[in-house]
Formats: structure tokens, sequence, C-alpha cells
């Protein structure tokens, strides 16, 4: 039976029945998951039905097969062709990450639809030793910045965005533009300020 069948007011016993087999390790449960997220069907709750059943993915045994399923999973909801809600697809991409979902996901900071720079970004600092070089933190800071200066104040997960990448040199270059009207100036006195407010919580020596 297909996923989506499911839906409507039985999707809460599908997500119960099937993470549930998931934690017993039924061996049908991981690929039920998998074409699960796969299928990307609409419907009433399905983005939280498939946050749930990724996150519950993300903390079952894979073989290799489905380990490069559930990659591209991660990878086609960065691209927007599939939609896993963060954090799911973030704790699936820590779980089965390898050294070429590292580079892809590395690579699309650099995208030039910024859509999928954003969920590029969202993903790869969640998975382990992403083998950042000096031009992905510079693409990764750039677009922080941009989401920085988005709404009225700073989102938790901007400002968490900010302290993963941040450094000295980052923040004497954001003070720098502190003093003059641009277009990056109220990205940095919002970023500047929660940093400063951060540490204000720290307890003294």
């Amino acid at each position: 039976m297909r996923a989506s069948e499911y839906y409507g007011r039985e999707i809460d016993a599908f997500i119960a029945d099937l993470t549930a087999r998931l934690v017993l390790g039924e061996p049908t449960a991981v690929d039920e998951a998998l074409a699960f997220l796969e299928e990307d069907a609409f419907s009433f709750r399905s983005g939280y039905a498939r946050e749930r059943i990724a996150r519950r993915l993300a903390a079952a045994d894979l073989t290799p097969a489905q380990a490069a399923r559930a990659r591209d999973v991660v990878l086609s909801t960065v691209d927007g062709r599939r939609h896993c809600p963060h954090p799911g697809v973030g704790r699936l991409a820590r779980a089965v990450g390898d050294n070429a979902l590292r580079r892809e996901l590395r690579a699309r900071l650099h995208s030039a639809d910024g859509a999928v720079a954003r969920r590029a970004l969202r993903v790869v600092v969640q998975v382990r030793h992403p083998g950042f070089t000096s031009d992905d933190i510079a693409a990764a800071r750039a677009l922080v910045i941009v989401e920085a200066a988005r709404g009225q104040w700073l989102s938790p997960t901007v400002a968490r965005l900010a302290k993963y990448f941040w450094s000295n040199e980052w923040e004497a270059a954001l003070r720098a533009l502190l003093p003059y009207h641009g277009p990056d100036r109220a990205a940095a006195k919002r970023l500047v300020q929660a940093m400063d407010r951060r540490r204000s919580r720290r307890p003294g020596p």
C-alpha cells in the first residue's frame, strides 16, 4: 500500500505505526520510510509526517543502498525537488553523510539559486566534518548576512548559523560596517548585537 493512502484522518496512526516499527528494527520499515519520503505526496499534515519519519529514519540501521537513497532525499530536498522539513532532513544528512554528500552540499552554498544555497547552508552545518574551504566559509557568511537582514529581528536559526561561522576576523569585519550606511549595515548590527548579548549572559570568572 502506498504511504499516501494513509493520509487524511489516519496520518497520525500511520506515523505512530511506522516509527514504532523503525524503533523495533523491522526489515521492511526502513524501505517503507524511504518510499514515503521519496513519494513526497502532499495532504493535511504531510510535512509534519515527513519531518517525524526523517528524524526516526536517521536513527535506524541502514544498508549501503538504503543510505544512498536517504542521501538522494537530502539532496533533492535541498534542490527543492522534495519537501522534507528541517530539522528532519538535517538529522538524516548527519546520519548518512559521506564525502560525496559533503561535496554536494558545499557546492550548493555557491548556487546562483538563493533558495538552494540557503537550504544547503542549514543542512551542511548538521553534517559531521563538512570540510569547508575558505571560499565555502565566505559563501556561508554571505548567506548569513542576507538572512540576518530579513524581517524585523534576527531569528534564532540565523543566530545559530552566525555562531557556527563566527571568528574574530569576521567580527572585526562586521564591526567595521557599523559606522557607515550601506546594504549590509543592518544585518551586521543584528549579528554583532546578538553576539554581544550572548557574551553578556556568560558567567564571569
